[in-house]
C-alpha cells in the first residue's frame, strides 16, 4: 500500500539521520550560509546600479524602467545561483545518507556546476505553472468582485502550483542528487512518476507540509535541521530505489 511504502522511505532516511545527524545538519547550515551570501551579492548588484544611476542623474524610482530592469537582473542572479545551491543541497543529503559530510568547497563547486541546468528546469516548471494556473489567475483578477470568485481563483492557482511542482520535483532530485544532465533529468522524472506516482504524491504532501513549517518562527529551527532533511532524503531514497530498477 502507498502508506506502507511512504513510511518505509521515511524510516530509512530517519535511521540514517539518527545514526549520523551531523552531515545532514551541516548540509542545511552550509546551504543557508551560501543562500545569504548570494542574497547579499544580489543586493550589492542593485546597489551598484543605484550608485551609478545617482551619478548619472538617472531616475531611481522603483517604477522607473531602468530600476525595474536592475531589480530583474539582481533577482535573476540570485535565482540562478540559488538553483545551484538547491542541487548541492540534494547532493549533500544523498551523501549524508551514506554517512559522508560534504565540505563547503565541494558544496559550492557543485552548486556552480549545476546552476545552469537547474535554472532551466525551474524556468520550464514556472512557465508551465503559469499556463496551468492561468484560468485561476483570470478568475482571481477579473472576477474577484463576484462572491466566492476570489476564493475559487486562489484555490485553482494553489492547486496548479502544487501539481506542477510535484511533477517537476523528481527532475530536480535527479539533476541535483544524482548529477544527471538536463534532458536525462526530465526523462528520469517522467519514468519515476510513471512507476511511483502514488507513493511520490503522498511523500510530496508531507514534504509540502514540512516546507510550510519553515516559515513558522522557532518551529523552523527543528524543521530546517531535522524534519526537512529527513523528508527530503526520503524522496531521494525513493527516487534512487526506483532508478535502480530502470
Amino acid at each position: 500500500m502507498p502508506g506502507g511504502q511512504l513510511i518505509a522511505q521515511l524510516q530509512k532516511s530517519l535511521m540514517a539521520f539518527s545514526k549520523a545527524p551531523f552531515p545532514f545538519v551541516w548540509s542545511s547550515i552550509v546551504y543557508l550560509i551560501f543562500q545569504l551570501l548570494f542574497f547579499f551579492a544580489a543586493i550589492g548588484v542593485f546597489l551598484i546600479y543605484f550608485l551609478l544611476a545617482s551619478m548619472l542623474n538617472i531616475s531611481t524610482s522603483l517604477s522607473a524602467l531602468p530600476t525595474m530592469a536592475a531589480l530583474g537582473v539582481a533577482s535573476a542572479i540570485f535565482l540562478f545561483f540559488s538553483c545551484g545551491l538547491n542541487a548541492a543541497l540534494a547532493k549533500s543529503y544523498a551523501s549524508a545518507l551514506e554517512g559522508r559530510k560534504t565540505t563547503m568547497a565541494d558544496f559550492m563547486r557543485y552548486a556552480l556546476v549545476k546552476s545552469a541546468p537547474m535554472f532551466v528546469i525551474m524556468l520550464v516548471r514556472d512557465v508551465i505553472t503559469l499556463i496551468v494556473a492561468s484560468p485561476g489567475i483570470a478568475i482571481y483578477y477579473f472576477m474577484q468582485d463576484t462572491q466566492f470568485m476570489d476564493v475559487i481563483g486562489g484555490s485553482l492557482i494553489l492547486f496548479a502550483v502544487f501539481v506542477v511542482h510535484f511533477l517537476f520535483t523528481p527532475a530536480f532530485i535527479s539533476a541535483g542528487a544524482f548529477g544527471t544532465s538536463l534532458p536525462q533529468s526530465l526523462r528520469n522524472g517522467i519514468n519515476f512518476l510513471r512507476r511511483r506516482h502514488a507513493y511520490a504524491l503522498g511523500l510530496f504532501i508531507v514534504f509540502a507540509f514540512v516546507w510550510l513549517l519553515d516559515f513558522v518562527p522557532v518551529v523552523q529551527l527543528v524543521t530546517l535541521f531535522a524534519l526537512y532533511p529527513v523528508v527530503y532524503s526520503a524522496f531521494i531514497v525513493m527516487f534512487n530505489e526506483s532508478r535502480m530498477r530502470w
